[in-house]
């Protein structure tokens, strides 16, 4: 039994092409490794450096020709790659040069097929490739690109008894070059074979799948954007790469330190300093031994935080220049964010908290205001004749001269109610000024008026008639349960966030499940005998508008906690604004993993992704028996990266395969029909769906696509009635996970009390948020301040009843003994229609 490798690194391109100064030292550290007989322990190991393009496929059809089957083969190459319009892959040599339009010259390149081919021929059944390179797209000019950012390295490179590793098959993010020497992924894969760290299970072997795992989680640590993948074909897997040391006293405290800092959340807590003092006196290490191990281990999650500090600094200095951010800035922003390969969660983590600095937006001035209505108090009329009006941080406050108790003409209110300060224009209303647009009539023209008025009398009697016409529209109701609020002057106030100005739908899901408890509480059981005032906001899921409506609910000491906001990208943010001001926020709807243990004063109402996750997969593979599957997300949506990342171990763990076909639809060039033929060629039978709520429309154009050929999965964001109204028959069967479904609580009061008020259905984010506000009100009752708020929820004694059953939260913020549903789409018998019916376990 041979080992064999050939090591190609391409340093020096023709001018189009940028120079990689570290593949050749890629090259010299991978051979480094390989020929030590203590680690690799290849017999022959063949470098060449910088070679023209005849030469490279000549090296590669030696290494692989008269091989016998026990042979292990390694072929590694460290330089450009490139992807065509099409989607064929070819890898850059020092002869490649590009065409007069910027497209590479496919004579002087090497074709993947050509490698494949190659292989194929081998007799060889250890087969072992690993590419650290970027795939770009390289497209005529003029020529629309069909680039998706993923590069199909399985299907043009894979075989059986073959392992291909990548340090990334995308083309977004350009070759990172690591420190002055070799490459960030290769300097992984050659520290987890020198020092035996990839040996995870320590049995004195590294194989190729433990290789991966070491090299992936140290690259993300380093540098998050940036995805290793491994792509084993039938016993690829397992390939025994290197030997690992045993009872090596080094690597028994590198693994100590490893531990230490995974659970310390990238530092070494004081427990874990004096358990590895310990262990260093124990293993007799020197204190410079022990410090370099340390140095190693932590050297990753550095090199991170400097590349966020790199960008704090760039978008601090940006924003000084102007806020908010133009559109330029905010292109080079995201070009900067690319070169140090940061995801889009970590950027928002960096921006939200900065952005909440920033002074507030003023709103618009009303230059000429509409006449008051003949009878009525009118603040912009009575300003004229002694109300001062005074413009502070963007909010409007009227304010009677010292010592006037009414204006002369103007005769005071009967049934009057408190005012307060009102912000116009703002996107945040307590029932002053329509944010459901759509929703509307004279009556609640009226009632909002009157509101804004201080008329708490006629606009109770206006929201009133217009509820009796219009009773599905929860803003309406929340400013009717306000303005009978304002009558008391002893008040609780809470906040809800929504995105409205994107998904109104949605948004109005959220608000009824708010409306409802605050009508309920109002009308039966308020806290401390005082009534619930809720105040609505628009964030539009927009990180940038979540963050400065956050900012205006901590500096309304009033407020004492948030409903919201909806989707990840939008809570995330915000999430870090309630949390650094002290203001208990519990989101309905967000369930990426980030938001966990965000800080005390955040809280969910909904599972996390990882039980949903866990849910739809076994259901997929052990009851569906589906064991291909195809995963579509949109990629910009931090819940949807969240829900891939689970779904990747879920399904592995439940004993399926990933289809590994891209399908982003985020992307401007998103082909649905494609993604589905691409899919089915590669063996596909599952395909789920993780999308962003704006993305509702091209998540039923891959449905529509799909024509029934897939089975068909989906988070809980196609809980919609559009999706039903949109998909019909395209969408008949697709099994959705969700915390809730009328069906499975028919004797909850919560389901009978919302077809009374809403006079039809309800879906999941109106329970959830039904669940947040009831939490809410219930810790309230036990302490009305926003920090006894905080405490009373995380109280292991903290319970109440809500539409999904028992609310107790854990230290993280999430749900304790959270249950997940699935639900069918189905056709209603004898109808064109369609409804989610409950499964039963």
């Amino acid at each position: 039994m041979a080992k064999v490798a050939l090591l190609i690194g391409v340093s020096e391109y023709e001018p189009g092409l940028t120079p990689l100064p570290a593949a050749t030292k890629d090259v010299e550290a991978i051979q480094r490794v390989l020929e030590n007989p203590e680690i690799g322990g290849f017999n022959d190991v063949k470098v060449l450096l910088n070679p023209q393009r005849h030469e490279m496929e000549e090296a590669i059809e030696i290494l692989f020709d008269n091989r016998q089957k026990d042979d292990l083969v390694l072929l590694f190459f460290s330089g450009h790659g490139i992807k065509d319009e099409s989607g064929k892959l070819y890898f850059a040599a020092r002869n490649t040069r590009k065409t007069d339009k910027g497209v590479p010259v496919r004579a002087t390149t090497v074709p993947a097929n050509f490698v494949h081919e190659v292989m194929s021929n081998s007799r060889s059944k250890r087969e072992v490739v690993i590419l650290d390179c970027c795939f770009s797209g390289a497209f005529a000019e003029g020529m629309a690109a069909k680039d998706d950012g993923f590069v199909d390295v399985k299907n043009q490179l894979g075989g059986e008894g073959r392992a291909v590793l990548t340090s990334s098959t995308s083309t977004q993010f350009a070759f990172e070059q690591h420190g002055v020497d070799t490459s960030t992924y290769t300097s992984y894969i050659v520290e987890g074979l020198e020092t035996g760290a990839a040996d995870r299970d320590e049995d004195g072997w590294i194989s190729v799948d433990e290789l991966h795992e070491y090299a992936a989680k140290k690259v993300q640590e380093s540098t998050p954007a940036m995805k290793p993948e491994i792509y084993p074909v039938k016993g690829g897997f397992k390939i025994k790469l290197a030997k690992a040391p045993s009872n090596d006293p080094r690597l028994t405290y590198l693994r100590e330190v490893e531990y230490w800092v995974e659970g310390g959340n990238g530092k070494i807590s004081v427990a874990g300093r004096t358990a590895l003092d310990a262990l260093q006196e124990t293993l007799q290490l020197s204190s410079e031994d022990a410090a370099a191990i340390e140095t190693q281990v932590l050297a990753p999650i550095e090199n991170k935080r400097i590349k966020l500090q790199q960008y704090e600094l760039a978008f601090r200095d940006e924003i000084r220049q102007g806020f908010p951010l133009s559109d330029r800035t905010g292109a080079n922003l995201k070009r900067l964010q690319q070169a140090l390969g940061l995801r889009d969660e970590d950027i928002a983590l960096i921006e939200a908290p900065i952005i909440a600095e920033q002074p507030l937006t003023p709103p618009p001035v009303i230059v000429n205001p509409p006449p008051p209505e003949p009878g009525k108090f009118n603040y912009i009329a009575a300003s004229i004749i002694g109300v001062i009006g005074l413009v502070i941080g963007g909010t409007v406050v009227y304010l009677l001269r010292p010592g006037s108790k009414s204006q002369p003409g103007v005769p005071p209110i009967e049934n009057s109610c408190t005012k307060e300060e009102f912000t116009l224009g703002d996107r945040i209303s307590l029932g002053e000024e329509i944010l459901l647009k759509p929703d509307t009539n004279p009556d609640k023209k009226a009632g909002v008026q009157a509101f804004a008025n201080s008329d708490c009398k006629t606009a109770i009697e206006k929201f009133d008639a217009y509820r009796k016409t219009n009773s599905t529209d929860p803003e309406a109701l929340i400013y009717l349960n306000n303005a009978k609020a304002r009558q008391k002057v002893d008040r609780l106030k809470i906040a809800v966030s929504v995105p409205i100005g994107t998904t109104q739908s949605v948004a109005e899901e959220i608000l009824r499940g708010a409306a409802q408890a605050q009508d309920e509480v109002n009308n039966s059981g308020s806290p401390n005998g005082k009534l619930l005032e809720l105040a609505i906001a628009n964030d539009n899921n927009d990180p940038t508008d979540a963050v400065q409506i956050a900012n205006q609910f901590v500096k309304d000491t009033k407020i004492l906690a948030v409903v919201g906001h909806n989707a990840s990208n939008a809570s995330i943010p915000a999430a870090y604004v309630y949390q650094k001001n002290g203001l208990v926020m519990i989101s309905p709807t967000s369930f990426a993993q980030n938001l966990s243990n965000t800080g005390n004063y955040i809280f969910r109402t909904v599972p996390n992704v990882s039980l949903m996750a866990d849910s739809l997969s076994r259901y997929a593979i052990k009851t569906m028996k589906k064991n291909n599957i195809l995963i579509c997300v949109d990629f910009k949506a931090v819940d949807n990266q969240s829900f891939k990342e689970e779904l990747l171990t879920k399904i592995t763990a439940a004993g399926g395969k990933i289809n590994t076909t891209n399908c982003d639809v985020s992307s401007s060039n998103f082909n649905p029909s494609a993604v589905i033929s691409q899919a089915i060629n590669s063996k596909a039978d599952g395909l789920v769906l993780g999308l962003y709520i704006d993305q509702i429309k091209k998540g039923l154009a891959v449905a529509e696509a799909n024509k029934g050929q897939l089975a068909l999965f989906s988070s809980p964001t196609l809980y919609t009635i559009e999706t039903l109204e949109v998909g019909k028959a395209n969408i008949n069967g697709m099994v959705l996970a969700a915390p809730w479904h009328p069906a499975a609580f028919p004797d909850n009061p919560f389901l009978k009390n919302s077809q009374k008020l809403w006079r039809g259905r309800v879906n999941w984010r109106t329970a959830t948020a039904y669940d947040a506000t009831k939490a809410i009100v219930a810790g309230l009752q036990q302490n009305s301040t926003r920090e006894g708020l905080q405490q009373v929820l995380h109280s292991p004694s903290f319970s109440v009843d809500g539409a999904t059953g028992k609310i107790q939260f854990a230290q993280s913020g999430d749900r304790i003994n959270n249950d997940i549903f699935l639900v069918k789409v189905q056709q209603i018998p004898g109808t064109d229609k369609y409804e989610f019916v409950l499964i039963k376990p």
